[in-house]
């Protein structure tokens, strides 16, 4: 009989929704409380969508700490794990996450707080990806990805990489191509950085309306 193979799991990114420290591009419009205020709420639709779309395990990665109530509420009612980022840059973090699970055989997908519009369809698609075998990147709008998905972690993917900039995923699909990681691609998301971003996003989320 064949091993069962692994259960893909999630790793969500989530930074805490410390006020004045998180969605800083939503002021002038916002204050830094309701800025935070957002995040709490992007962090806390993308874990419901998370428990209902993606049935393998999930654990959210957070920095810099790991204490606030927000995780601890959420680890109760979606049965997340909670652990707190590696230092480093964004590639590092990713990197470390990954390898946590990669590097014992079991496929892993990180995914960003910024797009609590992914569709739930997406996000199934991405989890039976993983779990036949592929691997997966959910680009952005603003040249950026939201969702990367694998089964062996290749170091090339996050070393080299102008975090920040508008030419991540074209730089991430190059170091692919060069280190042999087919990456399927899910649907174009915008992530929610600026006060027309959460504009737009609220028209498909009734939870972010709240701020208009």
């Amino acid at each position: 009989m064949q091993d069962k193979l692994p259960q893909p799991v999630l790793i969500l990114f989530a930074k805490s929704p410390i006020c004045g420290r998180v969605k800083t591009r939503l002021m002038p419009e916002l204050s830094a409380r309701q800025a935070a205020q957002v995040a709490v709420a992007m962090i806390e639709v993308t874990a419901r969508q998370a428990a209902r779309y993606w049935p393998g395990p999930r654990c959210i990665y957070t920095w810099p700490e790991d204490r606030h109530p927000l995780f601890t509420s959420l680890a109760r009612t979606h049965q997340f794990t909670v652990s707190i980022q590696s230092d480093g840059d964004l590639g590092d973090k990713m990197l470390n996450a990954l390898r946590g699970y990669t590097d014992n055989g079991q496929p892993a997908a990180i995914l960003g707080c910024d797009v609590p519009h992914l569709p739930g369809r997406e996000l199934s698609r991405a989890y039976h990806i993983l779990q036949q075998g592929g691997n997966l990147i959910g680009p952005s709008h603003d040249g950026g990805y939201y969702l990367i998905g694998l089964q062996r972690t290749h170091p090339g993917l996050f070393q080299g990489i102008n975090w920040g900039g508008g030419e991540v995923m074209q730089q991430t699909l190059i170091a692919a191509n060069r280190c042999g990681a087919d990456l399927q691609l899910l649907t174009i998301l915008t992530d929610i950085d600026t006060y027309e971003d959460l504009v737009l996003a609220a028209k498909i989320v009734p939870e972010l309306q709240k701020w208009l």
